[in-house]
């Protein structure tokens, strides 16, 4: 009686089972439904009968400025982010100034000590002239003998080449102050031009090297306007008027363009540079570069994007 009551159990399960793997087959032997998706954006088309094309990097109109640092040191301060704009001439970091700062106290010391022998060596030489203009005038050998006039007048010379001496170290000792000073100012780095911070790349803390070798410190320039840098290639130089109509148009989206204003041409040919800003990377061809200005301002358009630019040409 056992085995038939299991029996009465155990076949319906595995009938289940069975149902449930024939199932689960057939759900992962289909394919998932297709989900639609958005047709690719054709890029913009040329609104002129006869162009040329090229691609534009937008840039500063006083291009992008690296701005370096004149010495070496550490950042004390940075007074800027990205995106801030700034004055002309307004600070953007400056290092320690500690040292700088006791070195002109110390030239500052030897330019009033140098400028006390000179006060002092022109007293003396005053001191020295009044007793030979008395005795210039008298006849030697009567009044006066010859022998002091000369030795009168030898101390009246000596004087005059001792203040001369101490004018000297007084100027020697000026031009170190100004230097000095000229060394603590350079530890203020400050704005070239008024603009826009577009990149900073130090910290307070770190060691900034002088020279312009490495990363910039600070990128800027001025963003208004902003300029489009187009290379064009020497097969179409020919056909190009820089009274001619141009328009901009953003990648992306073909629905964004732009009139572009000439500004002038760089009139020197070169090989074609990758636009990654790298000089070694060029191709055969060699292109000429032109700037123009982007009139519209409220454009969603960044200094170093790329964008398509459409020059009216002649046939």
């Amino acid at each position: 009686m056992m085995p038939q009551k299991l029996s009465c159990y155990i076949v319906p399960a595995l009938g289940a089972v069975g149902i449930l793997a024939g199932v689960l087959f057939t759900t992962l032997m289909t394919d998932p439904p297709v989900v639609p998706t958005q047709p690719p954006q054709m890029p913009f088309s040329s609104p002129y009968a006869n162009t040329i094309s090229g691609s534009g990097l937008v840039e500063a109109n006083t291009r992008n400025i690296s701005v370096g640092s004149y010495v070496s040191g550490v950042v004390r301060d940075l007074a800027v982010t990205e995106g801030q704009e700034v004055q002309a001439d307004a600070m953007l970091f400056q290092l320690d100034d500690r040292s700088a700062k006791a070195d002109l106290a110390v030239q500052e010391a030897e330019w009033a000590s140098a400028l006390a022998q000179v006060e002092e060596a022109r007293v003396n030489l005053a001191d020295q002239k009044d007793p030979f203009k008395r005795v210039d005038t008298l006849r030697p050998g009567i009044s006066v003998t010859t022998d002091r006039i000369e030795r009168l007048r030898f101390a009246v010379r000596l004087a005059e080449s001792r203040l001369g001496s101490a004018q000297a170290g007084l100027e020697a000792a000026k031009a170190r102050r100004d230097a000095a000073a000229v060394t603590l100012d350079k530890l203020t780095v400050k704005a070239p031009v008024a603009g826009r911070v577009l990149k900073v790349n130090i910290r307070p803390g770190e060691f900034v090297q002088a020279g312009s070798g490495g990363t910039a410190s600070v990128v800027m320039g001025n963003d208004k306007p902003l300029h489009v840098r187009v290379s064009l290639d020497e097969n179409d130089l020919w056909r190009l008027k820089p009274d001619a109509a141009a328009q901009g148009a953003l990648r992306g989206n073909r629905d964004i363009h732009f009139p572009l204003k000439f500004v002038r041409i760089e009139p020197y040919v070169i090989p074609k540079r990758a636009l990654t800003g790298d000089t070694s990377e060029r191709v055969d061809t060699r292109v000429m570069e032109v700037l123009y200005s982007i009139e519209a301002s409220d454009q969603p358009l960044y200094i170093g994007q790329l964008v398509d630019v459409f020059i009216e040409a002649g046939k």
